[in-house]
């Protein structure tokens, strides 16, 4: 079953390159991963997986647009109020960027768990953002914890 965890940010995601770069240096696994991203027709990031064990199901980040960024939203601010407060719940509501991370929570491996980490902070500290991971609580750029269920 997935799991899917939201990050809300203030600006654009670090370009798609880059972060394949560094999760490619960065990211322990027993055979390299294989990383592979896409663009929409102006350049702008849309999605990314992260394959690193034939066997199981890729990491994927993707952007959310429309309906879906307003969905994911809508989800987190009645919590981010109750375990955050205000701001954090306003900040949620306003960041232009949504994206999302998929994985299979029941196949991740140490290696994998910390590639997730490596890349969630990669992106939410530049990127000025928010992660919601549900039933976990919401953490800040450094995946620090701001308030969860108790």
């Amino acid at each position: 079953m997935s799991y899917l965890f939201h990050a809300f940010l203030r600006t654009d995601p670090p370009p798609a390159e880059g972060t394949k770069d560094y999760l490619l240096e960065g990211a322990l696994f027993d055979e390299q991963p294989t990383i592979v991203f896409e663009l929409d027709a102006l350049g702008e990031f849309q999605s990314m997986r992260l394959k690193y064990d034939a066997k199981r199901r890729p990491l994927i980040l993707r952007r959310l647009r429309g309906d879906e960024s307003d969905a994911a939203r809508g989800e987190v601010v009645d919590e981010a109020n109750l375990w955050c407060g205000e701001f954090i719940a306003k900040a949620i509501e306003a960041a232009p960027v949504v994206i999302e991370w998929e994985v299979e929570r029941n196949e991740l491996d140490e290696d994998a768990w910390f590639a997730l980490h490596l890349w969630q902070a990669w992106v939410l500290k530049p990127a000025g953002g928010l992660l919601y991971a549900p039933g976990d609580g919401i953490f800040n750029a450094e995946l620090r914890r701001l308030g969860g269920p108790r």
